[in-house]
């Protein structure tokens, strides 16, 4: 009788692990399409780049070749989308969007004041990313996307969000929601 639970649980596992990496997976996809849909609905001050729209993945890339592969062929406001991957702030260079991956709130705040600076869109999916300044914040929720948007560093930085986004975003102002 025990042996039967056992392989029966065994199974069941088996069974319902590929379900649960598969929807961790879809997230990641899903959450790198979004990069893209945020731009669209962002004015960035002297783009960086004239002739590309570069998104800069800092520390860990967590989409893998398919971030690479989904934007080969995409636009941004009428340009190529290149997609760079850094691991240090002092190589973050020209970027219009910075994705921010790093194990430290020490060197998260870091890169997020480099890129208030310099009129970079930051985007993770860190936990307090937002209350913490950066600009946009991509978590899911029951495989729900929840979006919070930082109003007051987005002006800081001199971005412009548009009306359509932060109608889909929990909105920070001084420092509230």
């Amino acid at each position: 009788m025990i042996t039967r639970i056992t392989i029966l649980l065994v199974l069941i596992v088996a069974l319902l692990l590929p379900f649960t990496s598969w929807s961790l997976d879809d997230e990641l996809r899903l959450e790198a399409v979004f990069l893209g849909r945020f731009a669209s609905f962002v004015e960035i001050p002297n783009s960086a780049s004239k002739t590309q729209f570069i998104i800069t993945l800092i520390d860990k890339n967590p989409y893998g070749s398919f971030i690479y592969d989904f934007y080969k062929d995409k636009t941004i406001h009428g340009k190529p989308v290149l997609i760079r991957h850094v691991k240090r702030i002092d190589d973050i260079g020209i970027c219009d969007m910075l994705f921010i991956n790093v194990d430290t709130n020490t060197q998260r705040q870091a890169i997020i004041d480099y890129a208030l600076k310099n009129s970079i869109l930051t985007v993770s999916n860190s936990r307090g990313f937002a209350e913490s300044g950066g600009i946009i914040q991509i978590n899911f929720v029951n495989r729900k996307p929840t979006i919070k948007i930082n109003y007051d560093a987005a002006v800081k930085s001199g971005i412009k969000v548009s009306a359509p986004l932060l109608s889909l975003a929990t909105v920070l102002t001084g420092g509230r929601q």
